[in-house]
């Protein structure tokens, strides 16, 4: 793909359309009419923001309870998305009152669509994926930030966020080795098991044939390494009692776009941009 020094090649933003199949084009449509309305009421919260830190500052009377405003926020959670899961660790800083600044790091599983798990029965071996070459799992670093739409109007309320990040990816794709059945052209009856790489064009790599997958670690020093980018839009409801406390959950879309098509499975179509909708569970803590 060649790419011009002062410019992108327009051909390259074609291919990237083309690969996205039309029940992603939908969902990515979908997601921007739900969430531009709430770009607009950030926008609205922190002009808020900046009118109190004029002087501005509404009366509070002397039985209510004042929240602080902790700078700094470290957050772990948990992610599962429609190709996978994964684990993120995010960290924050406030901006403004109502704007924060976001470093994501995150670990996710990829899957093919196409995915269907096989077993051999009355053998006890690891069920296997017919057709899948490669085990991938993506690396995200992301930079973006955090607006508070809704700010909780007492301990037991909602703060709701909208989250926009992006940055550089990175996905690892490592080859699948399977336990393949060789039959003793002598004996019939016995044979004998190999660990072998899954290859679609060798014959005894059939279901007839496949026992099992073997261990999750073989194959990592073949391990192929696909570099990109992502953007992830979010809501985010944050729901602890406590003040220095965080618990929230996350809902979005996260778009994932690689220089080239990863070839995860041999017996179908591949992709090289996926769009995901995830869940996100995350606990954390505040301070100054």
């Amino acid at each position: 793909m060649h790419i011009p020094i002062y410019g992108v090649n327009p051909s390259t933003f074609v291919h990237l359309l083309r690969a996205i199949p039309m029940k992603t084009t939908f969902i990515i449509i979908g997601c921007i009419l739900f969430f531009f309305p709430l770009f607009w009421r950030g926008a609205g919260a922190e002009v808020s923001a900046q009118a109190n830190s004029s002087g501005i500052i509404p009366s509070v009377s002397q039985n209510e309870d004042v929240q602080l405003l902790y700078r700094n926020e470290q957050e772990f959670g948990a992610l599962a998305h429609s190709s996978g899961w994964g684990l993120n660790y995010r960290k924050c800083k406030h901006i403004t009152g109502y704007r924060k600044r976001i470093l994501e790091v995150e670990m996710a599983g990829m899957r093919h669509p196409k995915e269907i798990k096989l077993q051999v029965p009355d053998i006890g071996t690891k069920g296997y994926f017919y057709g899948k070459q490669f085990v991938v799992t993506v690396l995200r670093g992301g930079y973006g930030y955090h607006k508070v739409i809704t700010g909780k109007s007492d301990r037991r309320g909602v703060e709701l966020r909208l989250l926009t990040v992006a940055g550089p990816s990175i996905a690892l794709a490592k080859p699948v080795y399977l336990n393949i059945w060789h039959q003793d052209p002598v004996n019939p009856p016995f044979g004998n098991i190999t660990i072998e790489k899954y290859d679609p064009t060798n014959l005894l790599h059939t279901p007839n044939y496949i026992i099992g997958r073997a261990g999750y670690f073989r194959g990592f020093e073949q391990m192929n390494f696909y570099p990109g980018a992502f953007f992830k839009l979010g809501l985010s409801f944050e729901h602890s009692t406590l003040d220095d406390d965080i618990k929230l959950l996350e809902t979005g879309i996260v778009i994932d776009a690689f220089y080239k098509t990863i070839p995860i499975m041999a017996t179908a179509r591949n992709n090289q941009v996926f769009v995901n909708v995830y869940l996100n569970v995350m606990f954390g803590k505040k301070w100054f």
